[in-house]
Parts: C-alpha cells; structure tokens; sequence
C-alpha cells in the first residue's frame, strides 16, 4: 500500500517533500512520485524575497544561487531592500534536490503520466499509462484546470522568452536586480524586461509579455537581442529559458475527491497579478506537514479576498487597456518604495497601507476596471429584480382584482413557455457536442423521445413512483442550475438538491389545497396536510433558506426567496411559472449563451422547431389521456401538463448534467 503519492514532480512537491523528510514524516512510509518528466534540466527561475532571518530562507538556502540586496524598476536608481533581500533558485537545483531526497528514503519515482484520480473506499486510485496506484493521500501539483472565466474574470499568461549571457564587456554593478525595464517595444501588451546578474558578466536577461497570447520565440528573440546590445554590448548566449505561467482570477476546479490535496498552481498558489508562486508553495508545504504530523487533514491554502480584488481590477486593465500596463508599474515604483511595494505584494499591508499605496496609481484606469466589475456583478441582480417587481405587481393585481388573474394567467404562462420555458431544454440536441452549428440527427430525435415515451409508460404503470422520482430529479436540476448562476461555493450534487428540494417544497407546501388537488387528479396519493400545517411546512423552508442565503454572502439568493415567498399569496401554477421560466428557465438560457458562445435570436430560431413540436407533442398527449373527450380536457390539462414536463425533462436533466461539466 503507498502511503503518499505526488502527483507531479515540480517544485511544490519538492517543497513538501523537504519539510516531510525534516519532521520524519517519511520514516517507515512508502511514497511514490509520478510525473513524466525526468526534470534533468533548468527550464524554470524561482524567485522571491524575504528576510533573511525567516524559515523560507534557512530552509532553502542550500537552493538558492544568488541573491540580492538592491533593486530597479525602468533602469531608475538602485533602492535598498533591507531587511529584505531578492533570492534566485533555479529550477534544475530543485530537482537535484528532489533526487537526494529520493535516495534518501523509501520514495519510488515512475516516469508515466496520471490519466484520473479516482476514490476507492477511504483511498484514492491513480490511473497511469503504465496501471492503477492505490495511495492513501495523493498531493496534486498537476497545472490547474481554471472553470470557464465569467464576464469580471480574467485568463492571462504570463509568457517569457530568457538568455543566460555572458558579456564581453563587464557590467558596474552586480548587486542590483533589475525587476522591471519598460523600454522595449509593447506589440500591443504589457512587456517588460528584468535583468538577474550573477556576476560581472554573466546574468539572465528575460523579456516577459502579461496577454491573453502567448510571446513566441521569433517574436520575443529581436526585441531581446537589441536590447542586450543596446545597454550592454555584445554577448553571447549560454542558455535559453521560456515558459508560461497563468495569471488568472477564475476559479480553479474544486478538488471534490477525498484524501486528494491539491498543492502548488493547483492549489491557488500562483498570486494571478505577478505570477510569483514559491513563497505560497513553502508556506503550504509547512502547513501540510504541520497537518500530518498532527494527525489532522491537510488544509487548503488560504485566499486573502481583499487582495484578490485587487489582482481582479488589474488583470481587467491588462486584458482590456493592456497599453496602461506600462505608465501603472512605472508609477507604482516611482512613487513608493520599493519595500513597500514588495510588501504589497505579499499581501502583508494593512487597508490603510493599500490606499495610501494605491492613490498613487493612475485613477482613470483603476476606476474603469471597478466600473466594469461593478456592472457584471450587478447584472447578475437584473433578472432577479425584474421577476420579483413582477411577481409584486402580480400579487397587486390578484389582491385588487381577484377575478381578473385567472383570466391572464394562461397567456402569460404560454408566453412564458414559448419564449423560454420550452425553447431552454428545446436545445438538447446541442449539448452533447457543445457546438452551435451541430446538426440535429435522427438517432437523437429516436433516443430522446424513447427516453420521453419510457418515463410516461413509468407514469402509467407506477404513478406513485413516478411522481417521486420526478421531484427528486426536478429538485437536483433546479438547484444545479440556480447554483451554477449564483456562483455559489463548493457546489455538490447535495447541496444542488437541497436547494431544489426547498424552492419545491416552499411552493407546493405553501399551496397546500391546490397540491393535492392536482395529485388527486393525477391518481396518486395525496398529502394528509391541511393549510394551515402546510403553511407551517412552508416557514420553516423558507426560515432556514433566508440564513443560508445570508451565510452564502448571496443577494440574487436573498432576491430569490423573497420572491419564492411573495409567490404563496398567488395561485400554484402561477407561482410555479414564475419560478420555472422567471428564473430557472432565463438562468439555464443565459448558461446556453455562454456555453454555445451564441445570442439569444440565434438560439430561439435553433430551438424553434423543437419548441413548436412540444407544444405538439403536448396537444395530442392531452387528447390521447383523455380519449379525445374535448368536454374533461380542460379539468385534466394541469395534471397532463407536469406528466408532459416530466417526461421531456428528464432526458433533458441528464443533457443538462452534461453542459455543465463540459462547458461551464
């Protein structure tokens, strides 16, 4: 049995590593590494600063290959950073060291790539090329997979091209890094130049590009070299560095599987506005170990909210006014200390320390970027704004007028459905391939309205049965689709159907005499429930969805409820029409748009014929239920209604099911 497996061999796992060995975590233990790369060369530059008297620097100074204690930004004069000093580690010393630690102790190392983690009762399996590893804790430092990012999101790369030289001319000054040097062409981005000296005439001099596209080599190879001879004179090139590292504030896919800790990249450690990363990956490397050694489980590395804000806003002006990316960092360091900076940075600064250090900055772009964060996340509150004023002037009107309700209420629910109830799930045939000009195909129409015609015979033969496993897949769904709208935190299948099952409950409950006269019409059992018990049923569900709305930090959620709630003063089905197409139908077409990369005209004319033919399919359902017998058809319409919606939506839950995974 292994103890612990790495997937991954990099850095974050080397740093692990290293404090397990320190705190004897690995005596006696069988611990495996898989990565496909023999890593027996420097590809990558580690850097940081710190004090020198801190645990990062004791621990790992044996790594280390040069540090510095003077830095410039755009070629300004040198400013100290004591107490603080500029650290370089390259990358093939990591993994030297790595290997003494292997050789050191029971560690196998398999050169393979991991296919899948997966959970096996209370371990995990690692699927390989080369076959299955059964571990009991698994540390995933493969490179994060980011969740599609939403409209106030950002995806960047921070991509550089280096040369290691050695100059023919000697330089002055050894003992100072140059961090940023804008005086190179911007190709229409944020470019920049920095400048490690190891010696008098050798450094590392790289060219760095923050953009949504990668610098390539032809691109970055000219603007280096005529810089290197423009400030320093001929030279000639012992090592070429490139790489990529994401700069990006979406989500990283949550790690949902248990004795699997997420380290490195994957664990959110590289800050998205600099790329730096080591200082997080150590930290997290001691916390970890802390954990084991205590018996505890590994615990996630924390995020600083405040600060990811502030990446958010900057990465905003990279992506969309990246030529503000120049005059900000020149200000940014002109105007402050560079050790105030650095402690920016680290995310060590108390509030007022941030805006003292931010009003230095260019307000123009900052507040551009605020505005355009503002604006989506206000967006999000537009639909659900728009359907509680509805749902109010709906109870207005029924309070007001009673007998004028009912006289609407058809037309509204069918303009309702034909715009967006219907036309929503009418784009099944999309979902598989994610792909707006796929074709609809014969087999799909066969297998969809088999799946359709098997749940209605489930309805005939098992009423009881069918009704329940409708609610259940019913609740899921909606949940699923409120929750992915709402963005809300760590989703799971659970936490989808309580949600779901709550809106349910509130709206059936709360329409207690009308729920059992549309069960007593579908033939099934009814609830032994009066109004009043159901009225209580109903408080209680919406009590505890006010807390968790509060607890989720959530407004759309809180704007959610309070409508759900209006809703018991109006009859069943319209307030189950409100829901259905007011929120979670306009919830799942605004996920199609995004997903599909598609309008809203390009949808409905794709849904179109599939939208009519339910309404159809719907037509001759209802006749056939009731013989052809006009005279009972319009008694027994709802009950054929949510038969006819249940049978369509369960091929569409599990369509669904599948979008979302895939696409969003």
């Amino acid at each position: 049995m292994i103890d612990y497996l790495f997937a991954g061999g990099g850095a974050s796992a080397t740093l692990l590593l290293m404090q397990m060995e320190k705190d004897g975590l690995l005596l006696g233990k069988n611990t495996v590494i898989i990565d496909p790369d023999a890593k027996t060369v420097n590809d990558k530059t580690y850097c940081f600063w710190e004090n020198a008297n801190e645990k990062l620097v004791s621990d790992c100074q044996h790594l280390v290959s040069k540090q510095w204690q003077k830095v410039s930004v755009n070629q300004n004069s040198p400013e100290e950073l004591l107490p603080m000093e500029y650290f370089h580690i390259s990358s093939v010393d990591v993994y030297n060291e790595l290997q003494k630690i292997i050789s050191r102790n029971n560690i196998t190392r398999v050169h393979t790539h991991v296919i899948a983690l997966e959970s096996f009762g209370d371990n995990v399996n690692v699927v390989t090329d080369v076959g299955i590893f059964n571990s009991k804790m698994v540390f995933d430092s493969r490179p994060p997979k980011f969740s599609l990012p939403k409209k106030n999101e950002v995806h960047l790369f921070q991509s550089f091209l280096g040369f290691l030289i050695e100059l023919t001319t000697p330089i002055n000054d050894e003992g100072c890094v140059d961090l940023m040097d804008f005086e190179v062409n911007q190709l229409g981005y944020t470019q920049f130049v920095y400048v490690l000296p190891f010696g008098k005439n050798k450094m590392l001099v790289e060219l760095t590009r923050f953009g949504e596209k990668i610098i390539n080599q032809n691109e970055a190879e000219p603007i280096l070299e005529q810089y290197i001879l423009n400030r320093f004179g001929n030279f000639k090139i012992i090592d070429i560095e490139k790489g990529c590292i994401p700069m990006s504030t979406a989500k990283i896919e949550p790690n949902l599987i248990k004795k699997v800790v997420p380290i490195g990249g994957r664990a959110g450690a590289i800050k998205p506005s600099t790329g730096y990363a080591f200082k997080n990956m150590f930290k997290h490397a001691c916390e970890i170990s802390l954990c084991l050694q205590n018996g505890m489980n590994p615990k996630a590395l924390p995020i600083n909210t405040k600060h990811k804000f502030y990446d958010r806003l900057l990465l905003l002006i990279l992506s969309k006014q990246p030529e503000k990316g120049k005059p900000i960092f020149k200000t940014l360091f002109k105007k402050n200390k560079a050790i105030e900076v650095m402690k920016f940075l680290d995310e060590k600064t108390t509030l007022w320390q941030d805006l003292k250090l931010l009003s230095t900055l260019p307000f123009a772009p900052f507040l551009k970027s605020l505005s355009w964060h503002i604006s989506f996340k206000l967006s999000k509150l537009v639909v659900p704004l728009l359907v509680l004023l509805f749902t109010i002037g709906l109870t207005v009107l029924n309070n007001n007028s009673p007998n004028l309700l009912p006289l609407i209420e058809p037309y509204l629910l069918l303009v309702g459905l034909f715009l967006v109830g219907i036309p929503h799930g009418a784009l099944d045939y999309l979902l598989d391939s994610g792909n707006i000009k796929s074709k609809v195909s014969i087999p799909f129409i066969l297998k969809y309205l088999g799946t359709a015609f098997l749940y209605l015979l489930f309805w005939l033969a098992l009423p009881n049965l069918a009704l329940f496993f409708f609610l259940i897949f019913s609740a899921w769904h909606f949940g699923q689709g409120d929750m992915q709208q709402w963005q809300s935190r760590s989703n799971s299948v659970f936490k989808n159907s309580i949600w779901g099952v709550t809106v349910l409950d509130i709206l059936l409950f709360g329409h207690i005499d009308e729920t059992n006269q549309i069960l007593k019409n579908l033939d099934v059992n009814i609830l032994n429930l009066n109004s009043i018990q159901g009225y209580y049923i109903c408080y209680v569900f919406i009590l505890c969805s006010f807390v968790w709305s509060i607890f989720e930090k959530n407004v759309a959620m809180l704007m959610s409820i309070i409508t759900i709630s209006i809703c018991i003063q109006l009859p069943l089905l319209t307030s189950f029409g409100l829901y259905f197409m007011g929120q979670h139908s306009l919830n799942g077409w605004i996920h199609l748009k995004q997903g599909l990369n598609a309008n809203s005209r390009t949808l409905f004319i794709k849904a179109l014929p599939f939208t009519l033919g339910a309404f159809l399919l719907f037509g001759i359902l209802a006749l056939v239920i009731n013989n052809g017998n006009y005279s009972s058809l319009e008694e027994h319409l709802i009950p054929v209604f949510f038969i006819f919606i249940s049978c369509i939506s369960f091929p569409h839950v599990i369509a669904m099911n599948t979008f979302y995974k895939n696409y969003l």
